[in-house]
C-alpha cells in the first residue's frame, strides 16, 4: 500500500500534499514522476463519503447544471475529479478560478461520478471521505493499490472549503482533492512549483484545482494522449424515459451506456447498459430506473483506455441544462438547419440566428417552433417536432440555399433550460409533394 499526501507552506499553514512512496519514478525531463501503475476501466469510479464535519466543508447548497443532483463538499470532489478528465466537462463551467473550463487532462483518462458512499470503505474502494485526527502538517493522503483501487482521506483537523469562489478561508477541498486524486491516478509528486501535483501548498490552496502543463504531460504520460478514436460526447436529447446520446466515434454495435447510480451507497460499479447500436454519432437508450443524476459516458466495444469516453453531466429529467443547440433527425430533398457559428449560444433576450440550408431553388418558407418532438408524416417528409401545439411560426422569405431565419429570444430568466424544437419548409417543385423539410434542432435556452 503506497500513501501519499499532501502540505501547505510558507505564511499559511504549511500543509502536505505529500507522497509518502518508495517507488518515484522520473517522468521527462519535467517535473512530473509516476509511482507505477494505471486505472484501468474497472477503477474509473469514485465517491465521496460526505462525512466531513465543518459547516464550510458544505456550505455551496446552489445547484449546477453540469454538477446535477449534489452540492457541498460532494460537488467539490466532483469538480476535482473531472479536471483530470480528457474534455471539458459539459461546457467547462462551474469553478470561477479556470476560466478555460473544467476538464484539462487531455489524456485517454475520465473518471465515472458514482455519487455518494455510505461509509469509508477499504483502501481500494475508490471512495473520499474525512478522517479523525491531524498528522502535523499533512492535509490528506492517498492510500494506492492502483490498479485495484484507492482510497483519499482528508484530515479533520484542517477547516475544509467547498467553493467555488477563491476567498477561501481554511483549505480549498477542490484544490487538494485534485491533488490527491492525481496520486490515486498514478502520479507522484512534481517538482514543478505551481503545478497540482506539487508536494506542497501556498495558502489555501485554489491554485490546485487547474492542472498545469506538467500535470497534463504526467497524466499524458500513463494514459496516452487522447487518442483520435476515443468516444466523444457532445450532448443528448431526451423523450420520456429513452435519451440519445450523441457525438463520434461510438462503434457500429456492442457499445455501452454508464450512468451514475441514483442512490447513495452501492459497490461503486456504474450502472451500464450493453450490446446497444450505434451509427457512429448517435446511440438510444433506454435510461434505468436505477439510474440517477451524474454523469453519462460511452464505452465502445474496447476494454484499453481510450474505449471509454469523456464524461457528460446528465439529469434524466431534463435535457442536462446544458444550453445550446444540437441537430437531430432527417432532412427531405438534402436540406438542413444549424444555428450560424456567430450566434450559436441561444440566450435568453438576444437575437438567434438559424441557417436553412440545403432547400434547392428561391422560395418562401416557414419555421415552426414546439415544446415537444414527434414523428408525422407530412407531404413527403417527417415533421419531427409537435407542429399542432407550436410555441412561434415564423415565416421567411427566399431560401437561395442559405436562408437566416431571425429568431428574437425572450428575456425571462424563469425560461433558462427551457427545451425549444425547431423545424424549417419551403415551397419545393422538385419534391414529389412540392415541400422540402430540414432536420429539427434541440435548442436549449441559456440563461
Amino acid at each position: 500500500m503506497n500513501i501519499k499526501n499532501i502540505l501547505l507552506t510558507s505564511a499559511a499553514p504549511i500543509v502536505a500534499l505529500g507522497l509518502g512512496v518508495a517507488l518515484l519514478t522520473p517522468g521527462s525531463t519535467e517535473g512530473y514522476s509516476t509511482i507505477g501503475g494505471s486505472l484501468s476501466q474497472t477503477q474509473r469510479d469514485f465517491r465521496t463519503y460526505n462525512n466531513f464535519t465543518d459547516a464550510a466543508a458544505n456550505n455551496n447548497q446552489t445547484a449546477d447544471g453540469n454538477f446535477p443532483g449534489h452540492q457541498g463538499a460532494v460537488m467539490a470532489i466532483w469538480k476535482a475529479s473531472i479536471e483530470w478528465g480528457s474534455e471539458l466537462h459539459g461546457d467547462g463551467n462551474g469553478d470561477p478560478h479556470q476560466p478555460g473550463g473544467l476538464g484539462s487532462g487531455g489524456a485517454n483518462f475520465d473518471p465515472s461520478m458514482q455519487g455518494e458512499a455510505t461509509q469509508v470503505g477499504g483502501t481500494n474502494d475508490n471512495i473520499h471521505s474525512e478522517i479523525s485526527g491531524s498528522s502535523g502538517g499533512v492535509l490528506a493522503f492517498t492510500e494506492t493499490p492502483i490498479s485495484n483501487g484507492w482510497r483519499i482521506r482528508y484530515y479533520e483537523g484542517w477547516t475544509w472549503h467547498d467553493g467555488p469562489g477563491t476567498n477561501i478561508s481554511g483549505i480549498d477541498l477542490q484544490g487538494v482533492a485534485c491533488h490527491e486524486y492525481g496520486h490515486a491516478l498514478g502520479l507522484g509528486h512534481t517538482t514543478t512549483n505551481g503545478a497540482t501535483m506539487f508536494p506542497s501548498i501556498s495558502g489555501s490552496g485554489v491554485g490546485q484545482r487547474s492542472l498545469s502543463t506538467d500535470d497534463m504531460n504526467g497524466v499524458q504520460a500513463v494514459y496516452g494522449v487522447k487518442a483520435a478514436n476515443k468516444p466523444l460526447i457532445t450532448g443528448y436529447t431526451v423523450n420520456g424515459g429513452q435519451i440519445t446520446v450523441l457525438g463520434s466515434g461510438f462503434d457500429a454495435i456492442n457499445n455501452q451506456v454508464w450512468f451514475t447510480q441514483k442512490n447513495k451507497g452501492g459497490n461503486g460499479v456504474p450502472i451500464k447498459v450493453s450490446n446497444l447500436t450505434s451509427n457512429g454519432s448517435t446511440i438510444v437508450v433506454n435510461v434505468p430506473g436505477t439510474a440517477g443524476m451524474g454523469d453519462i459516458q460511452v464505452r465502445r466495444n474496447n476494454t484499453s483506455h481510450s474505449g471509454l469516453s469523456n464524461a457528460w453531466p446528465f439529469d434524466p429529467g431534463t435535457s442536462g441544462q446544458i444550453c445550446g443547440v444540437t441537430q437531430y433527425g432527417l432532412g427531405l430533398g438534402g436540406a438542413n438547419i444549424g444555428a450560424l457559428a456567430t450566434a450559436s449560444t441561444p440566450t435568453l433576450g438576444t437575437t438567434m440566428s438559424l441557417v436553412a440550408s440545403g432547400f434547392v431553388g428561391s422560395s418562401a418558407g416557414q419555421a415552426i417552433f414546439s415544446l415537444s418532438q414527434a414523428t408525422i408524416p407530412l407531404l413527403g417528409g417527417t415533421l419531427v417536432l409537435d407542429y399542432l401545439n407550436p410555441v412561434a411560426t415564423l415565416p421567411f422569405g427566399t431560401s437561395l440555399g442559405f436562408g437566416v431565419i431571425a429568431v428574437p429570444l425572450p428575456s425571462d430568466p424563469a425560461l433558462a433550460y427551457l427545451t425549444v424544437y425547431a423545424q424549417a419548409g419551403v415551397l419545393d417543385a422538385g419534391q414529389a409533394q412540392g415541400w422540402a423539410f430540414s432536420n429539427g434542432l434541440e435548442v436549449i435556452l441559456c440563461p
